[in-house]
């Protein structure tokens, strides 16, 4: 009998070893929860938590968003009515195509999902009414949350930004396809700009006076009118339904598109494949921070053109500029930058790590509150948080144990670490910055110029009056 049973155990074994061989490569990344390597990290696993709701299966039995839960109903509620869309139609839509639904989340999420079937028959029913609710309350979400006209979401003006903040965690998210079968109409273009206006007003709420985390690029009017050219250009190209690589897998993956097309194509980063003669040198970076670069003459400026990888470095004889994008650093940074590395480290999402990597630069910058303040008096970052020492803290425990790509920013390094190592440009440029590092500085020194040159003349008209 011992030996029967061994035999079936190992059978299964190797009937499980072959599904594993046949199992293909997901396309879009599925919905899952943070990596244990990647929240389990000091002072960060808060971050990936909802606080007020949850959106999707992950978090729907924990106790402490019960309040959430109540807000849900309400706001699935008033969708259902604005749209003049029957409740019971849209569950039978997500009831419908639940096998296939269940294929875009992580076989972990679904047995944790399983083990608690209190109310319901089956999990295909529980993850159906979980989808139903939480898309609907998404889809009034995105259309109604506006701290300018907060009356719509029926909640307090506090309990708006967490909201805000909770539906873009990555363990927070819903697949772009539920919310595509909830809508009236399958019109994907309507759909995919109700997202977008979502992120743009959730831009103008990290910081006063229309500061945003990533400004869009400021252009002249010339280059306005092109656009808006172009715009016409394409509206009459654009199909009725784009191309499926072209849809978001769902609302964080949409914010990461969002930031990073708002980046230069022509930044140095993106240079990388030309600069490859230059690796060798990328193993012997000896600056450390915004201190160290500008001892040797290489001076910060704000970008024109705002974006994570829109970084650049022009030369100069005695002084080199490095322009860096604007940033603004609230309390909603932690979790933006986290919940879009965690993204970006998902073992199922094929991507050259942009995000992670703009902050392994970043950190390379910031070590000292000092560093914060060089960056605030040069209008790069914008610090909404507190102190300079909070900033500095917090690039320096973000970019923990980031996977980057170090290709971004190749050009950019191989360039700072050629200036760094110039002896003479450096020689001239620590004397710049040690001598005349004040206004007051530079007039005193001009004026003993002056001085010494008019001393010079009189003695010389001194002199050849004797002879």
């Amino acid at each position: 009998m011992m030996a029967s049973y061994t035999d079936i155990t190992l059978e299964e074994k190797f009937v499980e070893l072959q599904k594993a061989k046949k199992t293909p490569e997901n396309r879009r990344p599925k919905i899952q929860r943070v990596a244990e390597h990647i929240r389990n990290r000091e002072k960060i696993k808060e971050h990936y938590s909802p606080r007020l709701v949850s959106i999707g299966p992950i978090h729907h039995d924990n106790t402490n968003l019960k309040l959430g839960e109540k807000y849900k109903l309400m706001w699935a509620v008033k969708y259902a009515e604005n749209a003049n869309l029957v409740p019971h139609n849209l569950h039978k839509k997500i009831a419908d195509n639940i096998d296939d639904l269940k294929g875009l989340f992580a076989d972990d999420v679904l047995t944790l999902t399983e083990k608690s079937l209190k109310g319901y028959r089956s999990l295909d029913e529980k993850l159906s009414w979980i989808l139903f609710v939480d898309g609907c309350s998404l889809l009034y979400i995105l259309e109604n949350a506006d701290f300018e006209n907060p009356c719509p979401m029926h909640i307090k003006f506090d309990q708006l930004g967490i909201v805000i903040m909770d539906v873009l965690l990555l363990e927070n998210q819903l697949p772009y396809h539920v919310l595509k079968l909830l809508r009236k109409n399958e019109n994907e273009i309507e759909l995919i700009n109700i997202m977008k206006n979502f992120h743009n007003r959730c831009d103008l709420w990290s910081a006063p006076e229309n500061t945003r985390i990533w400004r869009p690029p400021i252009q002249k009017k010339e280059e306005e009118e092109e656009e808006e050219e172009q715009v016409h250009s394409v509206v009459i190209l654009i199909p009725n339904e784009p191309d499926e690589s072209e849809l978001p897998t769902h609302l964080l993956d949409l914010q990461r598109t969002i930031i990073l097309t708002k980046s230069s194509p022509k930044t140095e980063g993106n240079k990388a494949n030309k600069m490859n003669q230059e690796r060798s040198e990328e193993r012997m970076m000896t600056y450390r921070n915004i201190q160290d670069l500008r001892k040797v003459g290489i001076k910060l400026e704000s970008s024109a053109t705002q974006g994570p990888i829109n970084i650049h470095f022009s030369e100069g004889w005695f002084v080199a500029k490095l322009t860096l994008p604007e940033i603004v650093v609230d309390d909603s940074t932690a979790s933006t930058f986290l919940n879009l590395i965690a993204y970006e480290m998902c073992p199922d999402f094929d991507n050259d790590y942009e995000i992670c990597s703009f902050i392994s630069f970043m950190d390379e910058l910031i070590d000292h509150a000092e560093d914060v303040r060089i960056l605030r008096l040069k209008g790069v970052l914008l610090n909404c948080l507190g102190s300079d020492e909070d900033v500095a803290h917090l690039f320096n425990i973000i970019s923990n144990d980031l996977v980057e790509n170090r290709a971004k920013y190749l050009v950019v390094r191989a360039k700072i670490h050629e200036r760094y190592c110039n002896k003479y440009k450096t020689w001239i440029a620590r004397g710049i910055h040690t001598y005349f590092n004040n206004p007051w500085t530079f007039i005193a020194f001009v004026a003993a110029i002056i001085a010494l040159t008019l001393t010079s003349i009189q003695t010389w008209f001194t002199i050849k009056q004797s002879k």
